[in-house]
């Protein structure tokens, strides 16, 4: 968030700070909802439509990001400057949209990760999937690095997460 707060929205950290507080809230909405859509079983049978609706509210957030009138020079916006511009809402609705349909995606598959696992296997299994997540993670910085040195916008780049959500 800090690069596209500052870079793209160009608003201050205290801006990314709001966006990663919306993020957190979002996960928590959506946790909550799929644990009431499964009324407490196992399951992922709604992960792979909540990781296509992810997907879509990727490129809508994309998009208003795109709207976003910068300011010039070196002055950012601070929380109460950025709430006050027009696109500020749709950008964080479309924030939280994410957050709760990657919420709704995640949950049930760390549930049924540690639920159908054998329960000698769990402490194992859970750390090679953290290893494997911290590669992607890994990966991703440096790929999302690789695209910007080629002059690749960071808000362009959220094209290619809404593909992979979408893949």
């Amino acid at each position: 968030f800090p690069p596209l707060v500052k870079n793209v929205l160009t608003a201050s950290k205290e801006v990314a700070s709001l966006f990663l507080v919306v993020f957190s809230i979002g996960v928590a909405i959506g946790s909550m909802a799929i644990n009431a859509l499964l009324k407490g079983t196992v399951s992922a049978r709604y992960s792979p439509i909540s990781v296509i609706v992810m997907a879509l509210f990727v490129v809508a957030f994309h998009l208003t990001c795109k709207q976003w009138t910068s300011l010039e020079g070196d002055a950012l916006f601070d929380v109460p400057g950025f709430m006050a511009q027009p696109m500020a809402w749709p950008i964080l609705v479309t924030l939280l949209g994410i957050a709760i349909s990657g919420g709704m995606f995640v949950v049930p598959l760390y549930a049924f990760l540690t639920t159908f696992v054998d329960k000698s296997e769990t402490a194992r299994t859970i750390a090679a999937n953290n290893i494997v997540n911290s590669g992607a993670m890994v990966a991703g910085s440096l790929v999302a690095g690789g695209l910007g040195s080629l002059g690749i916008a960071i808000v362009d780049q959220l094209l290619l997460s809404a593909l992979m959500c979408a893949g």
